[in-house]
């Protein structure tokens, strides 16, 4: 093969490898309008991270958009179900284009209703890192792993601990503890998490 073909070839190969937005379209929650922001050097992707949870008593309803780094930003459908009516749903989107996280973003459909035939202890708690419920929730739809979180969530610099059990998508295993995630109300600041396949149960209703 030509020296000069396969040197091209290579300089193709490294300019994808090292292809990254120049700009992405960036709004903070709570925002209804969105501008381009200029990514930094680390900042490698674009991400569109949309949230819905009712942890406050009510459903709130939040978008982030921003550059990122593909390193630190997880990808997918993280959903928490910690009581009958409390939950926390994220669906988060990364590419590599300029500007590439426009677009309508839709509110994604909760999950089944549907139980699955597993259960989980279950616990939720805002403002303590402690969890003292014993209670037992029915997994409903994808949600089939067991999970137990503790962590922070910021909004306007204020940090709030919270502490909860009860049922998973199998995505939130991406989840490290440690990990910062920015998402579409809250930078939820994890301390620790613990993620298992929930046991099934017989007779249960509706299955």
């Amino acid at each position: 093969m030509d020296v000069r073909l396969v040197l091209c070839l290579l300089w193709a190969l490294l300019a994808t490898a090292s292809a990254r937005p120049s700009s992405c379209y960036h709004r903070l929650p709570g925002e209804s309008s969105q501008g381009e922001r200029t990514c930094r050097f680390w900042e490698d992707s674009c991400i569109a991270a949309q949230e819905v949870n009712t942890v406050g008593g009510v459903v709130q309803r939040g978008v982030f958009q921003s550059c990122t780094n593909s390193r630190f930003s997880l990808e997918g459908d993280l959903d928490f179900e910690f009581a009958e009516g409390v939950y926390v749903r994220v669906h988060s989107e990364i590419c590599r284009e300029t500007n590439c996280n426009t677009g309508e973003i839709k509110e994604r459909s909760r999950l089944s209703l549907k139980p699955n035939g597993r259960q989980c202890p279950s616990c939720y708690v805002l403002g303590s890192h402690r969890c003292l419920q014993n209670d037992v929730l029915h997994c409903q739809g994808a949600a089939n792993q067991c999970v137990d979180v503790v962590g922070t969530a910021s909004e306007n610099d204020v940090e709030i601990p919270f502490a909860g059990r009860g049922c998973a998508t199998k995505d939130v295993a991406k989840i490290k503890a440690g990990m910062g995630l920015v998402s579409g109300l809250y930078i939820y600041q994890i301390k620790s998490i613990q993620l298992s396949p929930a046991p099934r149960v017989e007779n249960v209703d509706g299955f």
